[in-house]
């Protein structure tokens, strides 16, 4: 299923309006860094067990006592969105912890305690020679930039009681949010008054929001946004179902609300090319457009706006209509670009797109790309893409002549290193549907055993025979049984899928004699 988010501005809120949500943010922000810093040594401790963990294994370690201890921070309403966001956050950090030892662990909100503590190790570690002066530079600007910053509020569901929803006023053709900030004990009096608003509930059956006095711990505001967000919002009034978790969010002195919406499905049209985008050593992103055939089609560079507010939607907009204009399968860099070996010239440090800003692009376009018909993009593994042979799949450094030149120590292949990662990235599809899954065949005897470990698979027939039938078939009989069973390794299950997806498991499958 995929998703999409709407970006809501909240539309001139009144200063009480201003205080609480800012209260909210604030209290959310630092209830999720005492869940965090509490649970520390136990998500510490089921990173190094090399063990696969569950979200309710996560979920468990927020125990009765530290639910209870979130009362303090009066936060209530948000209770299971911090669980869920804690959970979130630890088994991202585990799975990072994992692939690369230095990670850090996590910060939720850096307070003026932490951020004492956090300068004094930096001036600590500066001073006995364990980082450079760039080093130190970097992570005290770092540490400036974060301190008494709040994070995003997340809502975990759609509910016209608790969490937020969405209210609609037919008459005025416009539409408000009704946020749950307040716990019970915090509630605000309220005397019912006539209102010029005649607001139903985006919800089944459209029922009115009836406005009675009493104690409430919501408020209403109106929203702003543009045509493309008013036609979605305009589908959920038609379906309510489509709205799913949203977020609020502060930026520059203005509130948003990031909502979540089910895209409704189309019919796809069949790709016609592979277009691979990767990040660029020069600034942005950088495309190759390659025929299904694998002839290239056409190649260039996608700057990123200086100054612009919305990088991430701009280069996605422009992706999108590079391949709408040549119907293509879009191919990304996984893990946001990480290991990918791109080379940065000195005058373009700092200029690049971060891993995190690339991970976003990949979560916009698995929507944007669906809006326009086309399939989703597809992530690959990006380690050591810029010192691959796009024409030979050789990899050593040693193809990296220069951060401009890029030359193949076994094929002689050359070109400017800008394009090898796009290049790489849009012939990864055709080589994958190229390559074969090997079975190993094994003489014991008076049998042969045929298996791949990847995929724990093992058949043995006699040795005197010529049809090996039964073992593709038996095969065709173990992968159904595991059934995405290797859904947590990308590679494994990489393979399962290819050889479940071929139409006739012989062509996908290529045997090797020991």
């Amino acid at each position: 299923m995929a998703y999409k988010t709407l970006m809501l501005q909240i539309y001139r809120p009144s200063g009480h309006k201003r205080a609480l949500m800012d209260g909210a943010l604030l209290r959310y922000s630092q209830a999720l860094q005492m869940l965090v810093g509490r649970c520390e040594y136990p998500v510490r401790t089921l990173a190094e067990s090399g063990t696969r963990v569950s979200q309710r294994q996560l979920l468990a370690l927020v125990d009765k006592k530290t639910a209870k201890d979130l009362n303090e921070f009066h936060v209530q309403p948000f209770k299971d969105s911090l669980k869920m966001e804690f959970a979130s956050m630890a088994a991202s950090y585990i799975e990072q912890k994992r692939a690369s030892p230095g990670t850090r662990y996590p910060l939720a909100y850096l307070d003026a305690e932490h951020y004492r503590a956090a300068i004094a190790h930096s001036i600590g570690r500066f001073e006995t020679g364990e980082i450079s002066r760039e080093k130190f530079e970097s992570e005290c600007r770092k540490l400036v930039e974060r301190a008494g910053k709040v994070r995003s509020l997340y809502f975990g569901r759609y509910s016209m009681n608790r969490d937020y929803c969405l209210l609609y006023d037919e008459f005025k053709n416009r539409f408000y949010a009704k946020l749950y900030l307040l716990n019970a004990a915090d509630a605000e009096r309220s005397e019912s008054a006539t209102s010029g608003l005649s607001l139903r509930y985006v919800a089944k059956d459209m029922p009115p929001m009836v406005n009675r006095a009493g104690r409430r711990r919501y408020i209403i505001v109106p929203l702003a946004f543009g045509k493309t967000q008013l036609d979605d919002l305009k589908r959920t009034l038609e379906n309510p179902a489509l709205l799913r978790t949203a977020r609020l969010m502060k930026r520059d002195a203005r509130y948003y609300l990031m909502v979540n919406m089910t895209c409704e499905p189309a019919a796809i049209l069949p790709a016609e090319s592979t277009m691979g985008v990767s990040r660029s050593p020069l600034g942005g992103l950088s495309y190759t457009v390659f025929d299904l055939g694998g002839t290239f089609r056409k190649q260039g560079r996608i700057a990123a706006p200086e100054g612009a507010e919305q990088i991430v939607y701009s280069l996605c907009k422009r992706i999108v209509e590079i391949a709408s204009e040549n119907r293509s399968q879009v191919i990304l860099e996984a893990n946001g670009g990480r290991n990918d070996r791109m080379p940065v010239p000195a005058e373009f440090t700092g200029r690049c797109l971060s891993s995190r800003q690339y991970v976003k692009i990949a979560d916009v376009l698995k929507y944007k790309l669906l809006e326009k018909r086309l399939p989703p993009p597809v992530e690959v593994s990006a380690n050591g893409l810029f010192v691959t042979c796009p024409r030979c799949s050789g990899r050593t450094l040693r193809n990296k002549i220069s951060d401009e030149l890029f030359a193949c120590v076994a094929c002689g292949y050359a070109s400017e290193t800008e394009w090898i990662g796009s290049e790489n990235l849009a012939g990864r599809l055709m080589k994958y549907q190229r390559d074969k899954v090997p079975i190993t065949v094994l003489k014991e005897k008076d049998s042969l055993v045929f298996y791949n470990k990847n995929l724990g698979f093992e058949c043995v027939l006699p040795q005197n025979v010529t049809d090996y039938r039964p073992m593709y078939d038996e095969l065709g009989r173990y992968l159904q049984t595991l059934d995405g069973a290797f859904r947590n390794d990308s590679r494994r299950y990489a393979i399962w899928k290819k050889l479940r997806r071929a139409p006739d498991i012989r062509d996908a499958v290529r045997l090797v004699l020991k």
